[in-house]
């Protein structure tokens, strides 16, 4: 298991706060790799010996939130923009989260609901993790959309979280997160990522202008 010093997908931020004009991200992984919130330590949240007998990598995000399994079969969205307040954290997280629901709904899946700080979930069960980095007007979001990913991935390289979500109440990985094949939606992860790129290219100003 190697940490490599590039946090993800940290470009995107980059050419926001070098042109002020809002930029993103949306793609399936290709390999499986953990991915550590900025202030995660890895001997907390990841089984290291496994990690490491498998050959995964580690990376970190900007923003905060628990260490995720990133995978073939999710969609990961990035997001960068100037926006109007330094604050508003959770508003801006809801309105970002909103475009997937919007964009899901469109491709017949339906059911998806805000929970927690800045979760969607399906009933209980989580299907998009998300976390913010803030730069003054400058905000960097990033999740992770539960699609057709393996969830066995979660609890065979992640120990259970020093933190959670009330509505987790204390359950494992696999019985916490869901994806949409799972809860019978007939979609790929190929397929929500299209249909994510196309409601960001229709409706990004919509987080400008908050």
């Amino acid at each position: 298991m190697t940490e490599n010093d590039i946090t993800v997908d940290e470009d995107i931020l980059h050419f926001t706060l070098e042109t002020g004009r809002i930029s993103y991200r949306v793609y399936q992984p290709h390999v499986t790799e953990i991915v550590l919130g900025a202030g995660c330590l890895p001997e907390r949240e990841i089984n290291l010996d496994v990690a490491v007998k498998d050959g995964i990598s580690v990376r970190r995000r900007k923003g905060g939130g628990g260490t995720v399994v990133l995978s073939p079969g999710q969609v990961v969205v990035t997001l960068a923009a100037r926006v109007s307040s330094p604050f508003r954290n959770t508003v801006y997280m809801h309105r970002i989260n909103q475009l997937i629901i919007d964009a899901l709904a469109e491709l017949g899946v339906t059911g998806i609901e805000h929970r927690g700080i800045s979760d969607l979930a399906i009933g209980e069960r989580k299907i998009l993790g998300s976390s913010l980095h803030r730069k003054k007007l400058f905000l960097f979001y990033q999740s992770s959309l539960l699609v057709e990913n393996d969830l066995l991935l979660f609890e065979r390289y992640l120990k259970s979280p020093p933190r959670e979500p009330e509505y987790r109440k204390g359950r494992s990985h696999s019985e916490f997160c869901t994806n949409l094949r799972s809860e019978g939606f007939d979609i790929t992860a190929e397929e929500a990522a299209e249909g994510i790129r196309r409601i960001m290219r229709n409706r990004l100003a919509e987080i400008e202008n908050i």
